[in-house]
């Protein structure tokens, strides 16, 4: 019996041995200027930069961390929107032999300064507009800070007057990591999840043998690369992957439904990467038939499900199908793809890309048991783009990472050819907007409040954002709590997609017969 029947649909040469063609990933930038030259690497309005000048200036950007002393192991944390500066400034904390910290820019300052101080940040890569938010949040700058300005990162001349040396050996184990990405936590504390070269390397391989690399890419082929780089992924499937492969990126620093509709009719991407948010601002355009999307030979979505519905739509008015799959931070993030040339499965979210095992399992105390084909189980995965671990944090590693396999906490099943189909989360996790809101990191700030004596936070169907965000609160006895007041309360310490959209206030949360909340019954 096959025990990967689905390796049956893959491409030719999808299973050749996973000898990766680079150790790490500064190696990609060099490679690209030697195989692609001065073809466009990055395009921004009317700027385009080549290939050969992204390597350069990840090369000058190394030489400015090592005179400030950022080298092996050093964490350089990246607050930056999308822009070509911060494409220069990931391969040149490569180069340094540096590890990345991904700070998402919508984040306000308290969060921001969490992770600046949780990560051990040597050096943080900004620009004013986000250098003025922690001045307002009354965070003091104890680190290096370079300031994106101008194309400052790309035409700037190497400090040391001669190319950064990207031979440079790397003695420190801790050089390994190439990322530090952060996701939530049922603590309601972020959750670091160290993901190595070797992993996204191997992730962007696995992924390439059954997307784009099985197609005929056009030479100058380009992609629209509006899904932000701090989300892994954005900078994997995207960033990444297009400089792995020679594709021009269309960078959007903020994404506006009608301007990336502009940029399409008249750029003409090979392939564009969104959320079903970003689709469903599409699908509201009276004239989504005017922008020539037929002429996009691939539409992805990830992220969070797409309502069928939107699918449905979206492939009536512009005879385009949307493909998808499944990933998670941990793995880098891809597992699962959904590529135009195997069948549809109403539901599923795809097969596991090549060198990618899957188990569903039950678990009755410490036993954990594999459930039959077609039951619901908690996802487990084992692969090369499995996480190292997460940072400082040996107690949560070792809860998620056993005998080599990642348990995701996904509630899943899996039927005879290996289609998944997501059916719930075991974890605690609300998917607004295609971000992971985590429950526990807002009922913390609102029931820090005074007047507060419990809070449970839920997620609800949203037609636009997937799911929005409900905060139930019950107040201290004789105490007034106002909706409002809590609405402002979550805006001064969490980033605008985490703030909840509906606030009710009760007198007792429901309970289950253990004593537990009952968040069904909120959520209903």
């Amino acid at each position: 019996m096959n025990s990967r029947p689905w390796t049956r649909f893959y491409p030719p040469k999808a299973l050749e041995p996973l000898e990766l063609a680079f150790g790490r990933l500064s190696e990609l930038p060099p490679y690209a200027a030697n195989t692609f030259g001065d073809a466009p690497a990055l395009t921004l309005d009317d700027h385009v930069w080549s290939f050969r000048q992204l390597n350069q200036a990840a090369e000058r950007f190394a030489a400015k961390l090592s005179e400030c002393g950022v080298g092996p192991g050093a964490r350089v944390a990246i607050l930056l929107p999308n822009l070509p500066e911060y494409v220069a400034a990931l391969f040149g904390t490569w180069v340094a032999g540096g590890t990345v910290v991904q700070v998402n820019p919508a984040y306000v300052a308290p969060e921001i300064d969490r992770i600046l101080e949780h990560s051990g940040s040597r050096a943080l890569v900004t620009n004013s507009e986000q250098i003025a938010k922690l001045k307002e949040g009354g965070i003091a700058l104890g680190l290096t800070t370079f300031e994106a300005r101008d194309g400052d990162l790309l035409q700037v001349g190497s400090p040391a007057g001669e190319p950064y040396d990207a031979r440079t050996s790397f003695p420190d184990a801790s050089s390994e990591l190439a990322l530090l990405q952060y996701t939530g936590g049922t603590t309601g504390l972020p959750k670091s999840v160290m993901l190595t070269h070797q992993n996204v390397l191997s992730n962007i391989e696995q992924r390439l043998r059954v997307t784009l690399g099985a197609m005929d890419v056009p030479p100058g082929a380009s992609v629209v690369n509006t899904l932000p780089m701090c989300h892994v992924y954005g900078l994997t499937c995207v960033t990444l992957s297009s400089v792995q492969i020679g594709m021009n990126q269309l960078i959007v620093p903020r994404f506006h439904a009608r301007s990336v509709l502009e940029l399409i009719r008249s750029a003409r991407p090979f392939v564009f990467h969104g959320v079903p948010t970003m689709y469903a601002a599409f699908l509201r355009e009276p004239d989504l038939e005017a922008f020539g999307l037929e002429s996009v030979q691939v539409f992805n979505s990830a992220g969070a499900p797409m309502p069928p519905a939107h699918w449905q739509q979206f492939r009536a008015r512009t005879t385009a199908q949307v493909l998808s799959g499944f990933g998670i931070t941990e793995a880098s993030p891809s597992t699962h793809t959904y590529p135009s040339y195997i069948p549809r499965r109403k539901g599923s979210s795809g097969i596991p890309i090549p060198y990618t095992d899957v188990r569903v399992v039950r678990h009755d105390g410490d036993v954990v048991a594999d459930v039959p084909k077609g039951e619901v189980g908690e996802m487990l995965i084992k692969g090369p783009q499995v996480m190292k671990g997460y940072w400082n944090d040996s107690a949560a590693t070792d809860e998620t990472l056993k005998d080599g396999w990642l348990h995701t906490g996904d509630l899943v099943r899996v039927d005879e050819d290996g289609y998944l189909f997501v059916v719930g989360r075991q974890k605690d996790v609300i998917v607004a907007s295609g971000y992971n809101v985590y429950p526990a990191e807002i009922e913390r700030v609102i029931g820090a409040m005074p007047t507060v004596a419990e809070v449970a936070v839920v997620g609800m169907a949203h037609e636009y954002r997937g799911e929005t965000i409900k905060a139930v609160v019950v107040p201290l006895p004789g105490a007034n709590v106002f909706p409002d007041d809590v609405v402002a309360q979550c805006r001064k310490e969490l980033a605008p997609f985490k703030v909840p959209t509906h606030v009710e206030i009760i007198d007792a949360l429901p309970r289950t017969p253990v004593g537990k909340i009952d968040k069904r019954a909120l959520a209903g």
